[in-house]
């Protein structure tokens, strides 16, 4: 009777160690994940912020001296 208690115990133990282990696995495939989507996010956020910066202040500044060069007769804007 001993024997058998103490049996199921170690099987119960095996089976607690190994869903702990497959849970921490998960676990860390998640922040993984986690860790590549806010990566990704800011990445395109400094894109999107590098492109409104150089690109439409450059065609900003155009329109603008273009714009305030023909409504005081000289063309600053080329």
């Amino acid at each position: 009777m001993r024997k058998s208690r103490g049996t199921q115990m170690v099987e119960e133990s095996l089976l607690l160690a190994v869903s702990l282990m497959t849970l921490m696995i998960i676990l860390s495939m998640i922040s993984g994940f986690l860790t590549t989507v806010k990566q990704a996010y800011e990445n395109s956020q400094n894109s999107l912020d590098k492109f409104l910066v150089e690109v439409f202040r450059d065609d900003l500044d155009t329109l603008w001296n273009s714009t305030i060069g023909q409504l005081y007769g000289n063309n600053q804007g080329g």
